[in-house]
């Protein structure tokens, strides 16, 4: 069979490079096609309780999530001229599209006996009524004096969404940080730009790198990454451009994984290719024993490696769906490739210059293999105690790196004020401004605020105004002078908060982590309410993440056994292939809990992708035995290119550390590990494994 493919490739050399050309071509065209999404909806469960409790809420106001803009000025805000400016901001903000709502860190309007004065346009005396009245107000005003000047805070409610852009460019008079769940979205488009058209290139530069090494020439290098690097290009171009599947922070690490996986048989095939050079072979008989020699465990990894993928369709998140059929496309595009792309183009390779340099890795892991029970109860016990402190968390915020514009604009806003992300108490009553009511929701707040959050509701407001017309402390004590009170506010301020039966605090968070995330629901739901947001539906995922896990574990190991099973038509040998990659799970949990990287959405199925990647050292391991019926040639033969595969995988994916992306840079760490011990347990392990006898 491999005699005749090869000799098909030797008479249509032409023809077959032909139409990789023109399907290369059509595939840039289909780069054109592509479209990013931004929303942090990606992230969320396809079935969650959270999420539908947020949409009715939204659907009840008619807003969308809001965005938290800070102002900084040398005027003082309190100031007749401060005024002027606070209103002119508020202005040029209201007139951006999309925009339903700003409230500005000063009261519109306020009582002056049982009346509304507007603030914009005050008489003296009024004025100074005005001061009276916010200094009774003081805690609700969102303006803060520090030693380089005034700032202000802007809230911003959309009708469903506004473009953080537009904010951008109205006060670009102005030194402005914005938050809020929207900012973040829209600040992912650039960052997504900015990863596709420069970490690809980056993990091909890597590569070639540690190939070269391996290869002993560059230019053999290039050659083994040709069939990545063409089905990484089929994959934007045909898969996600031409067919419509959109580029998200999660789908973006596609082409990169289908470059620095796929690679995996351009690899082993140039290198057996070389090793039959070198032999002395011909062209053709180097090509045709190399298929023959390695062929099997070629389509076999590619077939693991898509499974390790496939089983992220266990889990409840669209999300993640999309990525692990994009990467196994992918992935499968690459072995494809490599069949058809490689014998094409070394057919046409005589004269090959050889490394012959021989390498002393073969003997050293034929050294630790006598020592293999010591070694794996090494490995873990150094892991197994980190599994132990795994933590489940996602913090949306946490996504973006220290450096980055985003963070430092949230935790600038959160500096100055305390505060930058929010989330909602959602209440329901027949009548909301009953006083026991009322008390109910303001004593929610109290409980909030004695434990460092900042919680805010038009209650407060009606009480300060209580307190300040009718010197009565706290909130009204009959229902008709809740009312007489509510009337003196803006209706367009109190829609924001209160409808027909329902209404919405506002609860500002210092950060989301998950236990300030629990603490504030137990809180709120203590009080009868509802909590909700889009960190609480994150969280609501991240929570259902470690019996999905499970799962997707089992089913990564299933399909990966009967493959092996199927091609081996054996259950020892796929057993025994098994072990380094059981190790090699033990591995990543265990350091994810040593280093602190949580188990999240992202991070947690880096599990699949161990198990999928992993398995293919075993693999060529067993298939090179089955062979060569020679554990020392075995070994020989496959220590080199087993251990650059993990060291170029490693490498490779080493580009997404300068992602903007905290979880990047984890699966970075995460890849490293597992690859290493994945790697070492095959050529340890393994063969000592195989020497035992059925």
């Amino acid at each position: 069979m491999f005699e005749e493919y090869t000799s098909f490739v030797f008479k249509n050399r032409k023809k077959i490079f032909a139409v990789v050309l023109v399907l290369n071509i059509l595939a840039l065209f289909g780069l054109f096609r592509l479209h990013f999404t931004t929303e942090f909806s990606i992230l969320m469960p396809q079935k969650s309780r959270q999420k539908e409790i947020y949409e009715k809420m939204n659907g009840v106001f008619k807003t969308g999530e809001q965005l938290v803009v800070m102002v900084k000025t040398n005027v003082d805000p309190l100031s007749r001229e401060g005024i002027d400016e606070i209103f002119e901001i508020k202005e040029k903000l209201s007139s951006v599209e999309g925009v339903k709502t700003v409230i500005p860190p000063i009261p519109e309007k306020f009582p002056a006996g049982f009346r509304l004065v507007e603030t914009k346009n005050m008489s003296e005396e009024q004025y100074r009524d005005f001061l009276s009245y916010v200094e009774n107000m003081k805690d609700f005003l969102n303006v803060r004096k520090m030693e380089d000047g005034y700032y202000s805070l802007f809230m911003i409610l959309p009708r469903n969404s506004v473009n953080p852009n537009e904010i951008e460019s109205t006060l670009s008079g102005y030194e402005h940080y914005l938050s809020g769940t929207q900012y973040l979205e829209d600040q992912i488009f650039r960052y997504l730009l900015f990863m596709i058209f420069t970490l690809p290139p980056l993990a091909v530069v890597l590569l070639l790198n540690v190939f070269r090494v391996q290869l002993g020439r560059f230019r053999y290098a290039i050659l083994s990454l040709i069939p990545a690097g063409f089905a990484a290009l089929w994959t934007l171009g045909y898969v996600m451009g031409w067919m419509g599947q959109n580029l998200s922070i999660i789908t973006v690490l596609v082409p990169i994984f289908t470059i620095v996986m796929g690679s995996a048989d351009g690899l082993h095939f140039v290198s057996h290719f070389l090793e039959r050079k070198k032999d002395g072979e011909s062209t053709f008989n180097a090509i045709k024993d190399t298929l023959e020699s390695v062929g099997r465990a070629m389509i076999l990894t590619t077939l693991t490696t898509m499974a390790g993928f496939l089983s992220f369709l266990t889990l409840n998140s669209q999300s993640m769906k999309q990525m692990g059929l994009l990467a196994a496309a992918g992935i499968g595009l690459a072995g494809v490739s490599t069949w058809i792309v490689l014998p094409v183009i070394l057919s046409g390779m005589e004269d090959v210059e050889i490394k012959k340099k021989e390498s002393s890795l073969a003997r050293l892991f034929q050294r630790l293999s006598k020592r293999a029970w010591i070694i794996t109860l090494v490995v873990l016990f150094a892991f197994l105690p980190g599994t132990f402190l795994l933590k489940a968390d996602l913090n949306i915020l946490k996504l973006y790196k220290g450096y980055t514009r985003v963070r430092k604009n949230v935790e600038k806003i959160e500096e100055i004020f305390g505060r930058a992300l929010p989330v909602y108490a959602v209440f329901e009553s027949e009548n909301l401004l009953s006083p026991d009511f009322a008390r109910k929701v303001l004593s929610m707040e109290e409980k909030l605020k004695s434990k460092g959050y900042d919680a805010f509701s038009v209650y407060d407001i009606l009480v300060r105004m209580n307190e300040h017309l009718f010197k009565e402390e706290g909130y009204p004590k009959i229902l008709a002078r809740a009312l007489i009170l509510k009337r003196l506010l803006p209706e367009d301020y109190t829609s924001n908060f209160l409808s027909e039966s329902t209404g919405r605090a506002f609860i500002f968070l210092d950060n989301l982590d998950r236990n300030t995330l629990e603490e504030v629901e137990h809180i709120v739901k203590e009080s009868g309410f509802q909590v909700t947001g889009l960190p609480y539906i994150i969280k609501e995922m991240n929570d259902s993440i470690v019996p999905q896990q499970v799962l997707s574990v089992v089913l990564a190991v299933s399909m990966v056994f009967l493959l092996l099973v199927l091609f081996q038509r054996s259950f020892v040998i796929p057993a025994k292939a098994i072990v380094p990659v059981l190790i090699s799970l033990v591995s990543l949990f265990g350091f994810m809990g040593l280093s602190g990287i949580p188990l999240n959405l992202i991070t947690a199925n880096m599990a699949g992708i161990v198990i999928g990647v992993g398995i293919d050292y075993a693999i060529h391991v067993t298939e090179l035995f089955r062979y060569y019926r020679d554990l020392e040639k075995t070994v020989k033969i496959a220590s080199t290119p087993i251990l650059a595969n993990a060291f170029g995988l490693s490498v490779g994916l080493s580009a997404l550390i300068l992602s903007p992306f905290t979880f990047h840079t984890y699966l970075v760490a995460i890849m490293w590990v597992t690859m290493t011990v994945s790697s070492f347990m095959s050529l340890v392990v393994l063969p000592k494994l195989l020497e035992v006898k059925r």
